[in-house]
């Protein structure tokens, strides 16, 4: 995976125009990535009594960098320079982004139970903070409070599950505990089982958990779009499969009701879709089919449904991002986000079109992208559970092609729109920062091997 280095600085060497420090800044990064990328841990390394990490958090960390390095190149026009220099609203913007960044991947390092939930929860406040500052409608805080509410009262079964674990086990840390092989969810335990794993579930969001994210991405800018899609999202899997790998939870009836749950409900959000006429709303449904999915792969408990899930995670952590820098594009050009408003772009923009065009084929998962092995691997695994599974993914993937071909249709064909000031052009960091997520997700197919954790 040391191709990676080269595409970044790539990326980096056009978009930005540099001084001294941007250079050190831009070097170090590229260096982290590419050193996490070739370490591969085939284990869980524990590298202090805080901190831990195996191939799973390693790759999700880096999916942190990326998503941290496309947001702050796309969300350009949302900082404002003073002399050459930040004003203060954007000074703390970008902190704000960056420390959502750090406390993710922090929580994906992290090798005590109690931490993980401090670092699950702490996650919500900068970027209700985010949404409630930069936010681009007066419904911004309706949306930070659903978001809160929706997560922190789903929580606390959860943490109250995490301190009786603790007085069974004795100590808090994930590899002790999994040494140690208490069984903490018994076959016979299918309510502990849904208290553990209802936050998770809010946090993926599955539907009928997923009240606050259309509001959540709606409301938020840019930046926080991206990084609540590519990073924030990943907490929920990333603590299912946590839990499994400590607990070994073997295949039960709550666990397939769940995943019947997940499909149909991502079945029932690939139809919404289809009847949305905001993009951000658009692409946040999108999501819950994708995660609905991913949870169906990760509990289908096999090794090829578990690595199609963690390849799907990395590929949608840059697929999205993607599909919401192109939204901001058109919200920039047009002034409104409704598909019916933004038509006729491909006759003013073309190489906007283009852009569109394979984000949208990627969100679809067309081969060879990553998105199509990921797909492929967790559909196959869940019908090896049961051939039940095989109707709603069927029809889930056909729908996807159908709002996906749709939302490219709707904005780029037609008359052009009477909104669209083809004054303003397309800012070339829209442009970068989707065809660098998209190049990735095209050529990363190549090293699936890095995907089975």
């Amino acid at each position: 995976m040391g191709w990676v280095f080269p595409i970044i600085v790539m990326y980096f060497i056009t978009l930005f125009e540099f001084s001294w420090g941007s250079w050190c800044v831009i070097t170090a990064m590229c260096s982290l990535i590419m050193l996490l990328m070739d370490s591969g841990y085939n284990y869980y390394y524990l590298s202090s009594e805080w901190f831990g990490m195996d191939q799973l958090s390693q790759l999700l960390v880096v999916l942190c960098f990326l998503v941290l390095a496309t947001s702050l190149g796309a969300s350009c026009k949302e900082l404002k320079f003073n002399n050459g220099l930040f004003d203060r609203n954007s000074v703390e913007m970008v902190q704000l982004i960056v420390l959502i960044t750090l406390g993710s991947v922090v929580f994906f390092s992290v090798s005590s139970w109690m931490d993980f939930y401090f670092f699950f929860e702490f996650s919500l406040v900068p970027t209700f903070w985010l949404i409630l500052k930069w936010g681009y409608q007066p419904e911004r805080l309706q949306a930070g409070l659903y978001m809160l509410m929706y997560t922190v009262s789903a929580s606390l079964p959860l943490l109250c599950c995490l301190v009786m674990f603790w007085f069974m086990v004795g100590s808090d840390n994930m590899l002790l505990s999994k040494s140690l092989g208490v069984e903490f969810i018994s076959s016979n335990s299918s309510v502990v089982w849904l208290f553990v794993f209802l936050p998770f579930l809010v946090k993926l969001p599955i539907f009928f958990f997923h009240g606050w994210l259309p509001k959540a991405h709606v409301e938020a800018p840019l930046s926080g779009s991206m990084l609540l899609a590519g990073v924030l999202l990943k907490f929920g899997a990333y603590g299912v499969l946590r839990f499994l790998w400590m607990t070994q939870v073997s295949m039960m009836e709550v666990i397939l009701f769940v995943m019947m749950f997940s499909v149909w409900g991502g079945l029932i959000s690939s139809c919404v879709c289809l009847t949305q006429n905001d993009l951000k709303s658009m692409i946040a449904y999108s999501s819950i089919g994708h995660m609905s999915i991913c949870l169906g792969g990760i509990l289908s408990m096999y090794p090829l449904g578990k690595m199609g899930a963690v390849s799907l995670l990395f590929a949608h952590g840059l697929c999205s991002p993607a599909l919401f820098s192109m939204a901001a594009m058109v919200y920039e050009v047009v002034g409104t986000r409704n598909v019916v408003l933004s038509k006729g772009v491909l006759r003013l923009f073309p190489i906007f079109s283009v852009c569109w065009f394979l984000s949208c084929i990627v969100n679809m998962s067309i081969p060879p992208s990553l998105n199509f092995f990921s797909e492929v691997y967790c559909v196959v695994s869940m019908v090896w559970v049961n051939w039940v599974f095989a109707v709603p993914c069927g029809l889930m993937v056909f729908l996807t092609g159908c709002y996906s071909l749709s939302l490219y249709n709707w904005v780029n064909h037609g008359m052009v729109s009477e909104y669209i000031n083809p004054i303003w052009g397309v800012s070339p960091r829209y442009i970068y920062s989707v065809l660098f997520l998209i190049l990735f997700l095209l050529i990363s197919s190549v090293g699936l091997d890095f995907f089975f954790v």
